[in-house]
């Protein structure tokens, strides 16, 4: 283990010389001088990942000179920055058993439990660590995380994985559209969705709760007052109910039948501004024959020509002239 990089080293070296045991004791004399090492470098301790790469024990990875060695602790001896690379590169090392970190440096040794989110298993774990300095020694799981913090992390995985995987993303879509449309704030659905993850820890369990986020919605909203300015329904002349349609950005708009709308002169209105919705006047196979937010003009100037197209096509139909 002599380096010629560093002076620490080669004095420590020096001093194990000095107090050399017979080769009898060579086992205890290697973790003699193995410690020994560890105590003059207490900063340099790595513990082994995947393939030839370290963790340090304050956060940084690290990458190992060679195949990796047959301990998963270790002190980073021989150790250099490398502008060409990210990662420095650890040219020598020294074994590092658990135990020696605990006896010889308790004041850095501390336990640790956190929250954290298994991406294979896609749900939210508790770990208990024991830590010295950022580097795990061990790491155990499976107990209940705390609710709260557990909550907090499965929403927020939701909302990075995209909430449409566990809701109806149209019927959110419109939702969001009549908040908008009615002027009223936009819903956290982070924090909203939080609430629906309080005792779940998983994305399955999860995608069943989150069937009940849009209700949950409306009702912490002036519900009576959204359906007076962004009513889900109108209902035709004829007696007919229709939804209406909103979409973020554009005016809101119905669908029916064109025989829904005999005997309305006017475009049908909403909101406390009186907007009109742009009216799909559909064919009797559901197709649209015109798009209009001016009904009694379409009467007027447009009807005739339709209705002369209509009774050719579906001559069993009724087409008044004056609807």
């Amino acid at each position: 283990v002599e380096s010629q990089h560093d002076p620490r080293l080669r004095q420590h070296i020096e001093q194990l010389r000095r107090i050399a045991r017979p080769p009898r004791q060579k086992r205890h004399d290697d973790d003699a001088l193995l410690i020994s090492v560890l105590a003059g470098f207490p900063d340099r301790v790595a513990r082994r990942r995947a393939g030839n790469q370290v963790m340090l024990s304050n956060g940084v990875s690290a990458e190992l000179a060679g195949g990796p060695p047959p301990y998963d602790f270790m002190t980073a001896i021989d150790a250099e920055e490398r502008k060409e690379k990210p990662l420095p590169l650890i040219r020598m090392t020294a074994r590092v058993e658990p135990e020696w970190l605990i006896d010889l440096f308790p004041e850095r040794v501390k336990e640790q439990a956190s929250v954290i989110w298994n991406h294979a298993k896609q749900r939210v774990e508790a770990v208990s660590a024991l830590l010295y300095d950022d580097l795990a020694i061990e790491e155990s799981r499976g107990a209940a995380p705390d609710p709260e913090t557990a909550a907090a992390l499965l929403a927020r995985k939701a909302v990075e994985e995209g909430i449409e995987r566990f809701v109806d993303a149209g019927a959110l879509a419109h939702f969001m559209a009549r908040v908008e449309f009615a002027g009223f704030d936009k819903p956290d659905i982070e924090h909203e969705l939080r609430g629906l993850c309080a005792g779940i820890r998983s994305f399955a369990e999860l995608k069943n709760a989150a069937s009940d986020l849009v209700p949950m919605l409306e009702r912490k909203m002036d519900a009576r007052r959204l359906n007076e300015i962004a009513p889900p329904h109108i209902r035709l002349h004829r007696g007919r109910q229709t939804r209406v349609h909103y979409e973020q950005g554009k005016p809101p708009w119905i669908a029916s039948r064109l025989q829904d709308f005999f005997g309305m002169k006017e475009t049908p209105r909403i909101g406390p501004d009186r907007v009109p919705v742009v009216v799909h006047l559909l064919a009797p196979n559901q197709r649209p024959v015109q798009t209009t937010t001016d009904l009694a003009g379409f009467w007027e100037r447009l009807y005739p020509q339709v209705r002369r197209e209509l009774m050719r096509r579906y001559p069993r139909h009724e087409w008044p002239e004056r609807p």
